[in-house]
């Protein structure tokens, strides 16, 4: 049996709607050994389950081996779940946290999705409860509720849009050329961003990544 370890972050600045505490099931690493053992069982379940293994880019680097090694993909959470629709197989295993999971099945309704840990999270998707969420949009029935995509699908069911950073731009943009004020969600720093570049009027929800938050600009080598 391989046990794992319980590893707390606490976050003494979080607002209002921002996750101060998050956690991560560590497991205990593997001896050579046994590490060489459960990518044999691994890459022998997926053939006889006739699975494919997704895995995102922040998963351990022996997990993206397997996946590559194996026919199936290391990508973001989006390119996760279109590259899990254009394959034959039907189950896909997501390794990533459940947002991803949830994404991936709402592209590929008709398939199973597999995941390693229910517990694996986001604290953008955390920060964001659905029923506090619903209840900030019910205050604002005005504006146009644009969500990101690392949220929760029942967040997204709440939207009008759902974005990736990639077209974030693009669509309030457009949004903002039609005359529309937008509530925006999760991430309070990227709604600032596209804030800052496209003029538009934008109600930020408090939320934020609890990794990106310990970046500071000083820390950064430019």
């Amino acid at each position: 049996m391989h046990t794992s370890q319980v590893v707390e972050f606490e976050h003494q600045l979080a607002g209002v709607a921002c996750t101060a505490r998050a956690w991560a099931k560590v497991p205990v690493a593997p001896s050579a050994e046994q590490r060489r053992d459960l990518k044999a069982r691994i890459k022998r379940l997926l053939k006889e389950r006739s699975a494919v293994l997704l895995a995102h880019y922040y998963v351990e680097p022996d997990i993206q081996d397997l996946a590559e090694e194996t026919g199936g993909c290391v990508a973001d959470s989006l390119e996760m779940a279109r590259f899990g629709r254009a394959q034959a197989a039907p189950t896909l295993v997501v390794a990533g946290v459940r947002f991803m999971g949830e994404t991936a099945k709402i592209l590929n309704p008709e398939k199973r999705v597999l995941m390693p840990d229910l517990d694996a999270s986001c604290s953008l998707d955390l920060g964001c409860p659905v029923d506090e969420f619903s209840r900030f949009c019910d205050q604002h029935p005005e504006r146009t509720v644009v969500v990101y995509a690392n949220t929760s699908a029942a967040v997204k069911a709440r939207a009008d849009w759902v974005v990736t950073s990639a077209i974030a731009l693009e669509v309030v943009r457009h949004l903002h050329e039609r005359g529309e004020k937008i509530l925006w969600a999760p991430d309070r720093h990227l709604g600032a961003y596209v804030r800052s570049r496209t003029g538009a009027d934008m109600l930020l929800w408090h939320g934020a990544c609890v990794v990106h938050e310990e970046f500071k600009a000083l820390e950064l080598d430019i």
